[in-house]
């Protein structure tokens, strides 16, 4: 259920966070989720990745501690204008799931 909608998780994620890394997106989609969603790293970093290269999400890599060096994500603005179009989508589309749902009651 989660594929094709990772986009609008990560990207309403960091406009409320801010910039964080990539263990903390997937940490807070599984904590926020209850448990619903809980993204691999080998899905979720290469589609970090691709968010970046399609210039929705800015990456900053940051030295932590002496050597270990750690990439944070930020949403663009083209990042918002996206989650705006795909947080319009998703309501129309929850909105006729929910009509189905109520008028089809067991």
């Amino acid at each position: 259920m989660l594929k094709g909608h990772m986009d609008l998780l990560v990207l309403r994620l960091l406009q409320s966070r801010g910039a964080i890394h990539g263990h903390q997106i997937r940490q807070e989609l599984t904590d926020l989720s209850g448990r619903v969603f809980q993204p691999s790293c080998g899905r979720l970093y290469p589609h970090l990745a691709e968010m970046e290269e399609t210039g929705w999400l800015k990456s900053r890599t940051e030295l932590v501690g002496k050597r270990r060096e750690r990439k944070t994500y930020s949403i663009t603005a083209k990042g918002q204008t996206e989650l705006k179009r795909r947080s319009q989508k998703w309501s129309l589309f929850s909105k006729g799931i929910e009509q189905v749902l109520k008028h089809c009651r067991l």
